[in-house]
């Protein structure tokens, strides 16, 4: 029988509660649940050390205690994990990464890039930082679809209202491919095109193209075409995902570049830092 991989990303702070309501959020038919805790290692505090002259480097004196310090706390909360998942009898995995901030991406990508879904615990963004390496080790350095603000396992997987922010872009059809599965068992899914262009590369009805295709599948189709009214994209998005009760958004993340989003915002800043409505974000 198939089985899809969720994966979890957590911090050593996730209560036991929290792991209890995602496996019990875990589909009925089966789904191999995986959790990742992550930490970020202290940072050395640069003025903190110096050398002599061809003498060696003097670090602060706690600093390595500190260090494994928090190595071992993620350890711990790991291994508190995976007696939760074995006690619940659950099909799953608990693994950890820990190290500076800077290189979490490449530790959690290596994790990601097996699973079907990704899934980032909402209280992890309260370390921003590692956060922004989880979220951006998955976008940028996996093929998997990263969920935010979700509920439960079922939330994403089995959502009955989706709804695709479709804009034409390399990252929004990817969204698409890779949500058909959560698309093709929702009770209705509706594609939202903010701005239709007339004159653009899918012609007069923006969208209608994406609505056919999924008709194909079994969809149950609806396509909303919406002027922004002066308003940013991200905002007419959520606004009009509130109004249709829509309990998932799909879309594509990062159509421009990671630089300018961080310092001018953009649509995907938005969708990140809004914490009201679940969001499937594929690159």
């Amino acid at each position: 029988m198939d089985r899809l991989t969720a994966l979890i990303i957590v911090d050593a702070a996730c209560s036991d509660d929290r792991i209890r309501h995602y496996i019990a959020s875990l589909p009925a038919d089966g789904v191999h649940l995986s959790v990742l805790v992550v930490g970020a290692a202290p940072s050395l505090p640069m003025w903190a050390y110096g050398s002599a002259p061809y003498g060696p480097i003097i670090f602060p004196e706690n600093w390595h205690e500190t260090y494994q310090a928090g190595g071992s706390d993620v350890a711990d909360r790991a291994d508190v994990i995976e007696k939760l998942l074995q006690a619940a009898g659950v099909a799953g995995d608990v693994t950890s990464a820990y190290g500076e901030a800077s290189a979490l991406d490449d530790q959690i990508a290596a994790r990601a890039a097996l699973c079907d879904v990704v899934l980032i615990d909402p209280a992890l963004a309260d370390a921003s930082l590692t956060f922004q390496q989880a979220l951006e080790g998955v976008l940028f350095k996996t093929p998997v679809a990263v969920a935010l603000n979700a509920a439960g396992v079922d939330r994403v997987l089995q959502a009955k209202h989706p709804m695709l922010a479709w804009d034409g872009s390399l990252p929004a059809l990817r969204a698409l491919h890779r949500a058909l599965p959560i698309l093709r068992q929702a009770a209705q899914v509706t594609i939202l095109v903010v701005d239709p262009n007339p004159h653009g590369p899918e012609g007069q009805n923006p969208g209608s193209d994406v609505a056919t295709w999924l008709t194909r599948h079994g969809c149950n189709v609806t396509l909303q075409q919406s002027p922004s009214a002066g308003q940013d994209i991200g905002s007419c998005i959520l606004a009009r995902a509130g109004e249709i009760g829509a309990d998932l958004i799909v879309m594509g993340a990062y159509v421009h570049s990671r630089a300018r989003q961080r310092i001018l915002g953009g649509t995907t800043q938005i969708m990140v830092s809004q914490t009201d409505h679940a969001v499937l974000l594929e690159h």
